[in-house]
């Protein structure tokens, strides 16, 4: 079965999804980029991602 992803219009056969979306690959993809670029990118400054090591250690330096 194909159906219409829900972002961008084109035509998937993707299952749907957990939020009851039919999503393409491409899309899926994307948003999966634009995740992880807010949580490690703008959290901790803007910097590349950092390993877990280093964010163990920033998030020691900077606790309340």
């Amino acid at each position: 079965m194909s159906a219409p992803c829900e972002r961008c219009n084109c035509v998937t056969t993707n299952p749907e999804n957990e939020y009851g979306e039919f999503v393409c690959d491409d899309c899926e993809q994307n948003a999966a980029e634009a995740a992880w670029e807010r949580f490690c990118g703008d959290f901790y400054g803007g910097a590349d991602p950092l390993t877990i090591r280093e964010k163990q250690i920033h998030d020691w330096k900077n606790r309340p």
